[in-house]
């Protein structure tokens, strides 16, 4: 009887710890729009090698350096992808070294880029859509604008979440294309040279190969 008075109180115990681990694990703090927002907002700059893969999954290795606000530069390693993304003063220019044409300027408010590079980033702003996808690993935000100016105004931004880090996003370019984005060992808040996001010296640089 004794044995069978301690047994039941030692289930009785494990019972009550497992009651509490439960609890504890279903009412942890879960990861929210705002503990998105907060984070890309401590973000001043990013410094990072990129893979760039197409919805084929063809791969271009590349680098992207961000320094806010409104500051952007990605290149190509790959020299059959030899063209600059170059932004700076609410400006992205798009340089292809393989073409005789003059570099594309598009605003940068008008691109989902924005939504990276802006300092204040309001992810419960009217104008947009935010939505969280969860999954055990990895958290992805896609943010849609309600009235988009160029393409379809999206972007899907990736995080994993043990810390909160940003890894990657996809740009839909259209219904069936998509452009992802992984970013490689990816360094935060660290000095970056203002003459990277210089757009007139680089397209200087683009008239003067022509000649």
């Amino acid at each position: 009887m004794n044995n069978l008075k301690i047994l039941s109180f030692k289930f009785f115990i494990i019972f009550l710890v497992s009651i509490n681990y439960n609890k504890n694990f279903v009412f942890s703090k879960e990861i929210n729009l705002k503990d998105i927002e907060i984070y890309l907002n401590k973000i001043e700059t990013l410094n990072s090698e990129i893979i760039q893969i197409d919805q084929n999954g063809n791969e271009i290795v590349g680098s992207i350096k961000l320094k806010k606000p409104g500051k952007l530069r990605i290149e190509y390693f790959n020299h059959k992808s030899d063209h600059l993304i170059v932004g700076s003063n609410g400006i992205i220019a798009i340089i292809d070294y393989n073409s005789n044409s003059e570099p594309l300027r598009y605003p940068i408010k008008g691109t989902p880029l924005k939504f990276l590079s802006e300092n204040d980033i309001n992810l419960n702003d009217k104008s947009i859509v935010s939505k969280l996808k969860k999954n055990i690993n990895f958290i992805k935000l896609e943010i849609k604008e309600k009235k988009p100016t160029i393409g379809l105004g999206k972007i899907i931004l990736k995080f994993q979440t043990d810390p909160i880090k940003i890894v990657g996003w996809e740009i839909p370019i259209s219904e069936i294309e998509t452009t992802e984005i992984v970013l490689i060992q990816p360094k935060f808040n660290k000095s970056l040279d203002d003459d990277l996001f210089y757009i007139a010296a680089e397209i200087m640089k683009f008239k003067n190969s022509k000649k």
